[in-house]
């Protein structure tokens, strides 16, 4: 949503419209999912923080003083719950890069016998490599500490620029860019030379992973993976320097928020007197 769809939007808003306070909410739903989803890694979990940071966004709207694009403050509120929900976690483990290094290197050993050659036009096989190549590279995310993922997100993913993910996050640029730079190097020494999605050298493809697991009798759920937008950009793959590959699978696929979501935004306004709904 740009500023200029927003602006007038919020000003109808505050004056106390229903529809345009609903038009904010689904014109900036699929991002704050993406981001959360993103950051937390669990679907439940980005759909319950995607819901609260929507109510903030709505019950904050009057403290939004245009002087930013409506986009990074929104990104900005997004970002500060996100932090907050990622401090209070406590029974989930962190991810490690040499976990993961070593659960791929258990696949590669798995398979190494087999010519996967056999298995190029094996649809389903396809689809769960995609499915594991999105859970990897979010793995990989998640490995990263909450500040250098946050930094890395909002630049390769939503196309954030330096000045723009200071001010998200309340730093100076020259800090940002250290927290991004730092980000993308545990990245590109983690995937390249390993990765099969971003070096077409490197050992380790998500079709043998894919291949492993289903020898190991262990079902690959399909969560993640719909479409390979990725393909779009396969004329020109060849050229792109490591960072942007890896950017590319980052930003792919590109998934919107549930629509539960914005019906139970729906139902807090419409309940709650302060959001200009009326109280049984």
């Amino acid at each position: 949503m740009t500023d200029d769809d927003a602006l007038p939007l919020i000003d109808a808003a505050l004056a106390g419209g229903d529809a345009a306070l609903e038009r904010i909410v689904t014109g900036v739903q699929d991002e704050v999912y993406r981001l959360a989803l993103r950051m937390l890694g669990h679907r439940a979990d980005a759909q319950d923080a995607t819901q609260e940071i929507l109510i903030r966004i709505v019950t904050s709207l009057s403290s939004f003083e245009r002087r930013s694009a409506f986009s990074t403050w929104v990104y900005s509120v997004a970002a500060n719950h996100l932090r907050d929900a990622l401090s209070r976690r406590r029974t989930r483990e962190a991810a490690s890069l040499d976990a993961m290094a070593a659960q791929l290197d258990a696949g590669l050993a798995a398979t190494a016998h087999v010519d996967m050659a056999s298995h190029a036009h094996d649809p389903s096989l396809q689809l769960e490599a995609r499915e594991l190549g999105l859970r990897c590279t979010q793995g990989m995310l998640m490995a990263l500490d909450v500040d250098h993922r946050l930094a890395l997100v909002l630049t390769e993913i939503f196309g954030l620029d330096t000045a723009q993910g200071a001010l998200v996050l309340g730093i100076s640029p020259a800090a940002y860019r250290q927290r991004l730079s730092r980000g993308r190097r545990r990245l590109e020494d983690f995937m390249g030379g390993r990765c099969g999605l971003v070096d077409d050298g490197a050992a380790c493809h998500c079709p043998r992973q894919a291949l492993a697991m289903r020898d190991a009798g262990r079902a690959v759920a399909i969560q993640w993976a719909n479409r390979d937008e990725r393909a779009a950009l396969a004329a020109g793959y060849r050229e792109l320097s490591l960072m942007q590959r890896i950017a590319i699978e980052l930003r792919s696929p590109q998934w919107h928020a549930p629509d539960e979501i914005a019906q139970r935004v729906r139902s807090v306004i419409a309940a709650s007197p302060m959001l200009g709904g009326t109280a049984d």
